[in-house]
């Protein structure tokens, strides 16, 4: 059930992501999602391996829903809440986005639980909130940092 629950929110977010106008560049968007990609991973792993904060389960098509949501619904998530306001928009509207991106992230995290695909021992989902929220931020610090790096290269 976790599986087809997960595939069907994964096949979702990617659609709507492929189908919405994007205000960023396909080199943006995909050093975004590599540079996100990386830091869920290792935070996935120092938290559920070496800490067992979060322990997944041994069932397998639960542990491949959990893969596919590190995997693809978090990085294409977070760029999509970073994607759904124009690049020029207020401070507000992007805070606004953010916390509702998160808040959306937090509630896939739910129906994990609820699916006892995840189990959580020392943590809890205001954790996984703040770590959403400063995945977002990062997304932008990573989007800034390449900005400035193409166009200080294309100066020269």
């Amino acid at each position: 059930m976790a599986f087809s629950i997960i595939v069907y929110l994964a096949w979702l977010i990617i659609s709507i992501f492929y189908a919405m106008k994007k205000p960023f560049s396909k080199i943006e968007i995909s050093a975004i999602i590599f540079f996100i990609f990386i830091i869920d991973i290792n935070r996935s792993w120092i938290t559920n391996d070496e800490l067992k904060y979060i322990t997944y389960s041994k069932v397998p098509l639960n542990y491949t829903a959990y893969i596919i949501h590190r995997t693809f619904i978090i990085p294409v998530f977070i760029v999509l809440g970073m994607s759904s306001i124009p690049r020029n928009s207020t401070v507000l509207k992007k805070i606004s986005a953010i916390l509702i991106s998160s808040f959306v992230l937090v509630l896939i995290k739910i129906v994990l639980l609820k699916l006892d695909v995840v189990y959580f021992h020392q943590w809890n989902l205001i954790y996984d909130y703040l770590y959403y929220v400063l995945l977002h931020l990062l997304g932008y610090f990573i989007l800034n940092c390449y900005n400035s790096l193409v166009l200080k290269g294309a100066k020269h």
